[in-house]
Order: structure tokens, then sequence, then C-alpha cells
């Protein structure tokens, strides 16, 4: 019953208008009958502003319509400017403290500041930047989900001011190290204000709204658990659980991984009455922080969602890249990150040979470690035996992963990966030898996993510290509450609940993610009534804001959740 389009139906009604002409006519009549005469359409990286401005040119044959394009500094020249913070590697850049105004050019702004003061007509302004180029008496944002600007890299769309024969994985860099960053910051000053909002998530059907209704079918997610619309994607090493599972993905050769739990790539969908929107999940974030995370979590990470839930699928498949995720430290002078990704695997399924790759074989030296890993990119070979830790595993398992420690997933397993939410600071040191789907190796990152391996844990250690760290909180007829982690350099609690009968529990001063890991179905209660109950079924990821404060999980049968929260 795992549903793929999960979303609020919101009560209250909302004026959507539909497609580029209408979305263009409803904004003409505001401009005929006087309201605006400045019209600044803020747009989002990553989005074809072709459709938009055809349609504009075309019904406002009167008016100044002007390109952002038009008014920056050429492509190479921002390539220059931004190339000390991508860096020459080939997976990892630093997060640029570079915005779209840096390259704006003065003489060509000055220029559209002195055409604006020769005419009489109204000005529309669109694409990255407009809003900060002129003052504006109608703002519009327009917007799109990370999903398909991801989709249109591999269409061959290219970066904002970018060249359309950069690779896909440069495409991505760019817009991880400085374009998403750079378009989070305008985003967070927009959507308080914005006059209008347009959902670009597709581009062959646009759909705009009141910025004050978006804000208002925003704030709904805030009083209430949800869940976001997951997304699905092969790998190498992927299996077949996911498709058996969940029914999705029949025609691909694998799934991998399923993300359905990170608000950072995550979408977030509303209907109102038959119409569907789908948005950026990080939109809730941006606009509500304190209500959705709480005011301790917002403290500590800002408009940054902390936890992530994920699934990472190998059931007749094979083994993940043996890894390192960078300390803090290490994270923070090499990337400018504000955290790292400390993390854990929760087994959902194993078979009799399943196992996890964690930490080193006792009396291994890094110095001996290192040199057979590179030696391993050359001659196609590593005794991963002789040098790494394997822990057999089975389904409720419990793993803790903190940065530094060496980790794959073996084959023939299903983990629930639970961590903080960076996402791309993983350092491949083995790969096996085999090449990725497009036929070419995948990067490996050993110059910076060598740095961060933690020597120490070792067997023991991982045994003692890092696996099954189960202490019982609470238990009575019918209720067990468990700890099962974090590790104590995490900043993430968990505790695996279960139940069979209706059991409350409270935010504790932060959002919390939670997966019914076992069990058909559930539903979350208002001890107030303050939102109407809410169906959960089997696997799937649901936010808790930290607002609600108490809640109610009632099961259908025994059943098993797994909760994550800030502590």
């Amino acid at each position: 019953m795992y549903r793929l389009r999960p979303g609020l139906d919101l009560k209250e009604p909302i004026e959507i208008t539909i497609g580029y002409a209408e979305i263009v006519t409803r904004l003409k009549n505001e401009v005929i009958q006087g309201n605006y005469r400045k019209v600044a359409i803020e747009v989002h990286p990553g989005i074809n502003c072709e459709l938009i401005l055809k349609e504009i040119h075309e019904q406002f044959p009167d008016c100044l319509v002007t390109s952002t394009d038009s008014l920056y500094l050429p492509p190479e020249y921002i390539y220059r400017e931004i190339a000390s913070d991508l860096t020459e590697d080939e997976v990892f850049g630093r997060f640029s403290h570079h915005n779209f105004q840096d390259f704006l050019s003065p003489i060509k702004v000055k220029k559209l500041y002195e055409e604006l003061e020769a005419i009489s007509c109204p000005h529309i302004l669109v694409g990255v930047g407009a809003s900060t180029v002129i003052s504006y008496d109608c703002l519009v944002y327009v917007d799109i989900t990370r999903l398909e600007i991801q989709n249109g890299y591999k269409k061959g769309y290219p970066n904002w001011m970018g060249l359309r024969e950069n690779h896909f994985n440069q495409k991505m860099k760019r817009a991880y190290y400085f374009e998403w960053p750079a378009s989070l910051e305008v985003k967070n000053k927009i959507l308080p204000q914005c006059t209008y909002y347009i959902d670009m998530t597709d581009e062959t059907m646009p759909k705009m709204m009141e910025g004050y209704a978006l804000r208002q079918a925003l704030k709904s997610f805030t009083t209430q658990p949800f869940r976001l619309v997951p997304f699905f994607e092969p790998g190498i090493w992927g299996g077949e659980w996911l498709q058996k599972t969940f029914q999705v993905g029949i025609d691909e050769r694998n799934l991998a991984w399923c993300f359905d739990g990170v608000p950072e790539e995550n979408s977030i969908l509303f209907r109102v009455q038959d119409i569907e929107v789908e948005i950026p999940a990080q939109n809730v974030v941006s606009l509500y922080p304190i209500e959705l995370l709480g005011r301790k979590v917002f403290g500590r990470y800002g408009r940054d969602f902390p936890i992530r839930f994920n699934y990472l699928d190998t059931m007749n498949g094979q083994n993940l890249s043996l890894q390192v995720h960078p300390t803090l430290d290490y994270a923070f002078r090499n990337f400018g990150a504000k955290y790292t990704q400390d993390e854990s695997y929760y087994v959902m399924e194993s078979k009799e040979d399943s196992m996890v790759y964690i930490g080193v074989k006792e009396g291994v030296e890094q110095e001996k470690l290192v040199a057979e890993f590179e030696k391993s990119q050359e001659s196609g070979e590593f005794d991963d035996e002789k040098y790494i830790n394997q822990i057999p595993v089975k389904k409720h398992d419990h793993l803790l992963i903190p940065g530094g420690t060496i980790h794959s997933s073996g084959k023939n397993c299903v983990v629930l990966e639970i961590s903080s939410t960076p996402n791309r600071f993983t350092f491949k040191l083995w790969d096996w030898g085999r090449v990725d789907l497009d036929g070419k190796p995948r990067p490996i990152s050993i110059h910076h996993g060598k740095h961060v391996i933690n020597m120490g844990c070792t067997e023991e250690y991982a045994r003692d510290e890092l696996y099954n760290q189960i202490e019982v909180i609470k238990e009575e007829d019918g209720l067990r509450e468990e700890r099962t982690g974090l590790h104590e350099t995490e900043s993430i609690e968990t505790r695996r609940l279960i139940f069979s009968k209706p059991m409350l529990q409270t935010t504790d001063k932060s959002v919390n993610m939670l997966n019914l890991v076992e069990g058909e179905h559930i539903q979350v209660l208002s001890p107030t009534h303050a939102f109407e109950p809410f169906d959960v079924y089997y696997g799937e990821t649901f936010i808790v804001p930290e607002s609600v404060g108490e809640y109610i999980l009632q099961p259908i049968g025994e059943c098993v959740v797994i909760k994550a929260y800030i502590r």
C-alpha cells in the first residue's frame, strides 16, 4: 500500500491559474488595471524561461520586457570567478559565498535604468536575480524541484549562465556548491513576500497562485504529520526489494535508492479539488523553520532540515562501495559544510548471508591500509577480508556509523539509512573494480578519505559501540520503547517503538521523522483533535512537526516504528 504520490488535501479553496497563456493573461489584467507597473519575475536557476518569455512578449507588445540573462557578465567570467569554489576535484568543491548579484554587469544594469527612466510603459523583468535588480510593485517567484532540475540536466539543459556541453556530474557539482545555495538565499527572502508563486515542476503545465495562498497552504504542513513525495534511482549495486515491495520501477534494471525522507531533495504535494501542486519540501523549512523544526533545532541548524531517511537496496544486487564520511572538522575546513553525514543503517530485510562492512581489522596500520586502497586502483584487487570488519546482520539490527567510520552495506540487504542531511560527502575508497551503469568507473576519493579514517574503529569497538546498542526505555503490556542510537558523537536520537495498542509520543522539542518498519498500517492521531487521523503504511516515512507536541500512534495489530529526532 506504499503510496507514491502522498499529499495534503487543502480544505480552503485556492484560485490556481494553469498554463502559460492563462498565467500571463492574469498578470496582464493586473497591469492593465494599473495595479502593477514594475513586475519582477524571479526564476529559480534550472528553469527553462523560453516559454514564459515567449508568452509575455506576445501578450505585452507595449511593455518593456527584459531577460536578466542580458544583464550578466559573460559565462566565461562567471566560471573563472567560481573556479576556486568548484575546485579541480572530480566530485567535491566548497560551498561558495558568491551570489548572483556578484555577476551583474554594472554597465548593462546602468543602461537598463536609463532606459526605464525614458519610458512610461510598464516594465517586466524575467529571470534569475530579477528581484535584486529593480524596485517592483509585483513580485512573482517561479520555482522547481531539485529532481526536475536534475532531469533537465540529463536532457541537456545547461546550468544558469552555463555551457551546454558540460557533463551531468559537472552540472550537479556547480549547482550543489554555487547555484543552489545562492538561490536558497534568494528564496528565503522572497517566499514571505511574493505576490504570486508559479510551480514549474511540470514545465508543460505551470500553475500559479497568490503568494498569500501559498503561505497558508504551506503552513498546513506545520500543524500535522505529512509525507514527502518519494523518488527512486537505479544504481550499479541496486537490488529488487524496492521494486517488489513497493511496486515501483518495474521496468528499471534495478532500484538502488529510495529517497522518501530528504526535504532538501524531495518535494511535497497538496491538492486543491482535482489540482495537484508539487513544490520543493524545503519551502516549508524556509517559511516556517521554528514551527517545523522547533526553536532548539532551528538555533543549531538554521533553515536546514537535519535528518534524512532513505533506503539502500542490495537484495540480489551487489555490495555498496567501501566508503567513509568526513569528520565535522574536515567537512568544515575543506568544503565549508556546517555539519557532516553521521549516519546509521537500520536493517529492513536480509538473507542468511547478509552482512555490513564496518571498521577495520585489529592491528591494521593506517599507512598500510591507505597504500592498499591506492594500489587497488591499479591492480583491480583489494583484500577486504584482511583489512575490513564484516558483521553478519539480520532484520531489525541497527548499526551506527559516525563520521570517519569505514562502512558498506553488503549484498542481499535492505537498509533504512538514518543520517544527518548532507548527501554529497561520501569518500569512496574501493568500488570492487567495477564500472557504473554508464560504463565508466565511479570516482574514488582516497585523497580525501585517508585523512578521516577512524583506525580506532576495530572489530571490538564496532561490536561494543556501534552494533545493536539497544536500551529499553519503557515496557508494559502491549508497549515497548527502546533506544537504538545513535552514537554519542552523533546528534540524532533514535527510538524503536513496538506496540499493539495506542502509544502516546511527544516531539521532544525537535521535529520527528518516523518510518513504519514492521506492520501493515498505523494511524497518527491528535490527542486534542488538532488534525485529522493520518494514515501510514508499511515502509512509509513521515514527518511530525515540532509544533504538534503530542501525538498518538494507533496500530493495526502489532507494529514497529523507528523514530528519529535531534537530541
